[in-house]
């Protein structure tokens, strides 16, 4: 059975109807996110390298992610992201991550918090402001991140590692099916793609994301920033590597 495609086009998303605003209620416009996220990007003086979106329920959720290719190093790079909904299932929400290069994996920290609206007034009212300073904050971000895969690569895991963890993310956190499982399964057995550190926190980590790639759109910015988290915790990594170690990168 295949994991649900939930790839969509911006013209698709700005297609979705617009619910009428009420007392309680005033819809964000997923065409008033993708303008103001692409405004702030320029105007942050970040270099755009593409935009791709995933929806759900006729476009009525949404999700657009849009990676830096000047914020970058030679295995990831920076990603900015937002997620919308018109039909009430989820809150307006923003956050800052990467995507791997080679095999388009995304991750976000939790570190920075994904930022959370709850749909009470108008867009205008917050979100130019709040963009601009949250992209602006998206460099430090992305060196931070850096700093947590140099300490994800220095870990090396057992097998029996690997199974506790995988054991956790699926019975406690709840963050994988059982088709993801067998997923990382297949990964670990024989990887799709080399990260660089084998048999390390940061290739379990990506073995992980790259099952959670069609994650349902409702659930793609919480559920990735919990992986994060749990990976950094997990292993104690929470020390931050020393800042001389980001010469090692390429």
């Amino acid at each position: 059975m295949r994991i649900a495609d939930y790839k969509s086009t911006k013209e698709y998303i700005l297609a979705a109807e617009i619910p009428t605003k009420t007392r309680t209620y005033a819809p964000v416009s997923h065409q008033q996110l993708v303008d103001l996220t692409l405004e702030s990007i320029h105007k942050a003086g970040f270099t755009l390298d593409k935009e791709t979106y995933s929806s759900y329920n006729d476009g009525k959720m949404a999700n657009g992610r849009y990676t830096i290719s000047n914020v970058a190093d030679s295995e990831m790079q920076l990603q900015i992201g937002w997620q919308n909904s018109y039909d009430k299932t989820a809150s307006l929400k923003f956050a800052i991550g990467t995507q791997i290069l080679i095999c388009q994996n995304g991750c976000v920290s939790g570190d920075y918090g994904a930022f959370r609206k709850k749909h009470m007034g108008s867009v205008e009212e917050f979100a130019p402001a709040f963009i601009k300073e949250y992209i602006n904050r998206a460099g430090d971000s992305f060196r931070k991140m850096q700093l947590e895969r140099v300490v994800m690569k220095q870990i090396e895991l057992s097998k029996r590692d690997k199974a506790e963890l995988l054991g956790r993310l699926f019975l406690e956190e709840e963050l994988i099916s059982t088709m993801q499982m067998n997923i990382i399964a297949k990964e670990i057995e024989n990887p799709t793609f080399d990260y660089g550190a084998p048999n390390s926190v940061w290739e379990l980590y990506q073995h992980t994301t790259y099952a959670m790639k069609e994650t349902h759109p409702r659930m793609w910015i919480s559920d990735h920033i919990k992986a994060h988290n749990f990976f950094i915790n997990a292993t104690g990594s929470l020390v931050t590597a020393d800042e001389a170690e980001l010469e090692t990168l390429a």
